[in-house]
This record gives structure tokens, sequence and C-alpha cells, in this order.
């Protein structure tokens, strides 16, 4: 092979494939502990300033369901605790590099699957919803993300399943703003990755009650359980 003919058969080669893996490390919290596959976690910002966690909420005013992953405005607040899961990893804790799937904790009005799914809402934007599926096949892709490190402490959520053997989108979630100042976890172009960090959610299972009062679907939950506590009761 002529070695002009070489270097452009190499440069198609990288621009083609997606990029290398990254030796998996082990996920820490805020305290220096590893992350644990199935515990309820908080996704909080890693700069003060930056608003608060994680949450679910809706993205308009037309629909309820499914979810979408928003972040807090207030920095005090922690938002939900989310789990982690994976059938690719080998590792006791959770890793970098590794395909896995985001699930939200605790009850919500939407009576479907709380995991993570990319879907498309706006030109050049997808947007994190819930309703994603957690069984093998090409459905799941949308709902594969991995953490990636950026910093001693800090995180990446990123897009790039490798469960995928067609091109697909390789890039880090940020923080979408809309007209109204809402913050969407989202992908996009033109979205700056947005770095966080892992706060163990201890207090979950006995606080949870007074958390959902806190969130933007709990309206919809209480006024559901008055309703069937009348009629059916």
């Amino acid at each position: 092979m002529k070695p002009a003919l070489f270097v452009l058969s190499f440069f198609f080669f990288v621009l083609t494939t997606k990029p290398l893996v990254a030796s998996a490390e082990t996920v820490l919290d805020i305290d220096g502990e590893p992350l644990q596959w199935g515990v309820n976690y908080y996704i909080l910002p890693a700069f003060r300033g930056f608003g608060g966690g994680l949450n679910l909420g809706t993205i308009n005013n037309n629909t309820i369901c499914p979810l979408y992953v928003n972040q807090e405005g207030l920095e005090i607040s922690n938002g939900r605790p989310f789990l982690f899961s994976s059938v690719f990893s080998k590792f006791l804790f959770v890793t970098t590099s590794t395909d896995l799937q985001i699930k939200s904790s605790g009850i919500t009005v939407c009576i479907q699957s709380m995991v993570w799914k990319l879907v498309k809402e706006l030109t050049g934007v997808r947007f994190v919803s819930t309703n994603g599926v957690e069984t093998p096949g090409s459905e799941r892709i949308p709902s594969l993300f991995t953490i990636e490190q950026d910093g001693e402490s800090d995180y990446k959520i990123v897009f790039c399943p490798t469960e995928s053997d067609v091109p697909t989108l390789c890039r880090a979630l940020g923080i979408y703003i809309d007209e109204d100042g809402k913050r969407h976890l989202a992908l996009s172009d033109e979205i700056k990755p947005f770095t966080f960090r892992f706060k163990k959610a201890e207090e979950w299972a006995s606080n949870a009650e007074e958390e959902d009062k806190n969130s933007p679907t709990s309206f919809f939950s209480s006024s559901l359980v008055r309703i069937f506590s009348k009629c059916c009761i």
C-alpha cells in the first residue's frame, strides 16, 4: 500500500469508529465511597451556583406522562434519588465506561417504567425521559448510559451505548434551559457537558413522603389518592 493511501485509510478508520473505551474505574460518591448497584443516590452538580439535584417533572403543560429528568433550580434541593443497574458489569460496584441504566426511586403518577430514556423533542435537542426499556434488544439502546470521570471526583453522564452495532450519538449530557427558565437534562451540540457528583440518599427510605411533597408530581399523586378513597373505599 502506498504511504499516502495508508494515511487516508487510517484517518477514515478513526473518523468512522467510536472512541476507544477507557479502562473501567470505580465510581465514587462525595464521601469517597464506591457507588453501589441498586442503591439510592442524589445526582448533584459538581460546582456550587449551578442549581440543585436532578428530579422528575413535565416538559410541557399538555401531557403528564412520561416524566422527564429535570434539574432543581434551588441549590439547597437535592431533588429525587436515582439508582443504577447493569447486566454488563462484572464488578461489584458501579464503574466508568460501562453501559448501565438509571432509574428513578419512589412513586410517581405515571404507571410505567421509571428507567431513563433518550428521546427527541426539539430539532437538535434530545431530552431524557422515563419509560425506558430494561429488556435486551434494540429498543433498550436509548436507555443505555455510561458514567465517565471528569476530574478527580467529578463525573459526566454520557450517552454512547456500546451494545449498538450501528452508529449512534456519543456525547455527554448537559442542562438545557427553556424559555420559561426550566432546566432539563438533555443532549445537544449546543449544550455543554454538565459535571455531577453522587450523594448517597441514606434518609430516602424514612423521608420519602416528605421528599414527594416537593416533587412536581405530588399534586397529581395526592389527587388520585383522594379520588380513589372517595369512590372506591
